[in-house]
């Protein structure tokens, strides 16, 4: 089993990438996912948060504020690192019992989607690292446009996180995304050229 960790700046098309795996055959596990549903109020990071916090993280709907949480973690490096030291180990257990469930079942290709690949520390869970990458100026404008916020907040956000230079250094694998979906699709069949995914192999 061929085991990749996907990652890359926020806004850079993490997603696109990972769907066009699955395409191919690829089990997927989105770490981001997995967040946000242990941030539901049933979850098991819930009332962690609000205990530490205080309420007013919570809106009148009974959800988390994603808002004011987004704030905190961008604008306030110390509970951006309280955050992190509670969430990664949690986190961690669920993409290890991924792993075994999907070498249990034979999967050939395993790839799990983590932002903060490389802050967290999760090189070793992986055969390979595969960053994507898109150019600054398209990232802010993906950023403000997604999350309805203004240049100057997409610029703090994207400046709290390791640079995209250092990412790609790092990692053994770069897919430059600039919004052609064709150009993307051809990087990653190149990647995995030679590789046996779903009983075929990559030529």
């Amino acid at each position: 089993m061929l085991i990749i960790g996907l990652t890359g700046g926020i806004a850079c098309g993490k997603s696109a990438v990972s769907f066009e795996l699955k395409k191919l055959g690829a089990k997927i596990l989105d770490i981001d996912e997995v967040t946000h549903e242990l941030l539901e109020p049933a979850g098991e990071l819930f009332e962690t948060y609000v205990q530490h916090f205080g309420k007013y993280i919570v809106a009148v709907d009974g959800l988390l504020n994603k808002k004011i949480i987004g704030e905190i973690i961008f604008n306030h490096p110390d509970e951006r690192a309280w955050i992190n030291s509670v969430a990664h180990p949690i986190l961690l257990n669920y993409a290890r019992n991924f792993l075994e469930k999907c070498a249990a079942r034979g999967v050939e290709l395993a790839v799990i989607e983590v932002p903060l690949l490389f802050e967290a520390g999760w090189e070793d869970l992986f055969d390979e690292i595969w960053a994507v990458y898109v150019g600054r100026a398209r990232q802010i404008w993906r950023l403000t446009q997604r999350d309805k916020i203004t240049q100057q907040q997409a610029v703090a956000r994207l400046n709290s996180q390791m640079s995209q230079e250092e990412v790609c250094k790092r990692a053994d694998v770069v897919i430059n995304n600039k919004g052609n979906i064709s150009k993307t699709r051809k990087q990653i069949r190149a990647a995995l050229r030679g590789r046996l995914v779903r009983g075929r192999s990559f030529a």
